[in-house]
């Protein structure tokens, strides 16, 4: 996937980045958590609303639309998680 398959979005108040799938709707949150954490997050709330990981770059939280929140101010930090996003993490296995 490149750049165009996703938007990445500053949050209001600039602590946070919005990663956003272009062609992705739905995903199973189980399945992409455990990707996650095989990277090495650390998972720290597992419902049906969201997952949230906590890891060396930033915290992040994952959305049943494959949404993903990662909490950095650093647009670097936001876009290297989101390349790994959509690269690894959402790459159909």
């Amino acid at each position: 996937m490149s750049r165009e398959d996703y938007l990445l979005e500053m949050c209001s108040g600039r602590a946070a980045w919005t990663v956003v799938p272009e062609q992705i709707d739905s995903i199973d949150l189980e399945i992409v958590a455990n990707r996650i954490e095989s990277e090495g997050w650390s998972c720290t709330l597992r419902n049906r609303l969201c997952y949230t990981f906590t890891g060396d770059m930033a915290d992040i939280t994952l959305y049943p639309s494959g949404k993903l929140l990662v909490k950095t101010g650093e647009r670097d930090v936001a876009a290297t998680i989101a390349e790994k996003h959509m690269l690894v993490w959402l790459a159909e296995s």
